[in-house]
């Protein structure tokens, strides 16, 4: 799919640019995917601030050297637990957290029913919040630096053939096809839950930032990424995302947090 930045009624078409601002949930995201963009350094949502949060992650944010990122941690967790609380009409406070053994948080089970998917990422002054239902997803949003050596970090986490892709690319594309490659990959990383245990070079994404993105294979295996949707959003200059979902063709929404 190619870069979203609203209801995708056709994945294959490039909606124009639209984050509505909402600041609840419309309802339970059956047969779609809702993706919330957050910004960092703006105030909090009503009823969003640092009174939602766990006692846990109240030391997680006290352990935060700067206050500019303590206050990014407090605004992206209550976010967090304000929009899960909607989705599952429970009060943000109560809601709790497990871990999968790759460290992928997921609500509960004993909270979660109807099996609500969510994952989060953050980059600088931005958060992006995915919200699903049943099938496991990924998201991940990074702020686009010009200066890095795409070439070394290629070779040190892309697989042979996307470090062959990139470098296919003509030079005023690399830095953009680096950070689609990497926010893909990442994306599908996050939505499997196997974290570390999953070798980056042991799959591959396209990795031209203007295509459709898609998995090209999976240990060698062109089949296996079939199962899996990845679509890139277009969330502000700067910055750079994808949204992986394990099925075809979900139908995504995007809205502003605040």
């Amino acid at each position: 799919m190619r870069e979203v930045s609203a209801v995708a009624g056709d994945p294959k078409r490039r909606p124009d640019a639209s984050w509505p601002q909402a600041q609840w949930p419309q309802g339970f995201p059956t047969g779609r995917v809702d993706i919330w963009r957050v910004r960092l350094d703006e105030p909090a949502a009503a009823g969003s601030d640092a009174s939602v949060l766990s006692p846990d992650e109240i030391v997680r944010a006290g352990r935060f050297h700067f206050e500019k990122d303590r206050v990014h941690f407090t605004r992206c967790r209550s976010a967090l637990r304000s929009l899960l609380a909607g989705y599952l009409a429970i009060p943000a406070t109560e809601i709790s957290f497990e871990y999968l053994s790759g460290g992928k948080p997921q609500i509960a089970a004993g909270q979660n029913p109807r099996t609500l998917q969510f994952n989060l990422s953050h980059s600088t002054n931005m958060a992006l919040i995915a919200v699903g239902s049943e099938h496991r997803l990924g998201v991940d949003v990074e702020t686009i630096r010009r200066d890095v050596d795409t070439t070394s970090l290629a070779e040190r986490f892309f697989s042979r053939r996307e470090c062959a892709g990139l470098q296919a690319l003509p030079d005023y594309l690399r830095v953009p096809g680096f950070f689609a490659c990497w926010t893909r990959k990442e994306a599908f990383l996050k939505a499997t839950g196997a974290g570390l245990s999953f070798p980056l070079a042991d799959f591959s994404v396209t990795t031209h930032p203007d295509l459709d993105p898609e998995i090209e294979d999976i240990g060698g295996n062109a089949d296996a990424g079939r199962q899996w949707s990845l679509a890139d959003l277009s969330v502000a200059e700067g910055y750079r995302a994808t949204v992986a979902v394990e099925r075809s063709h979900p139908r995504l929404a995007t809205y502003s947090w605040n």
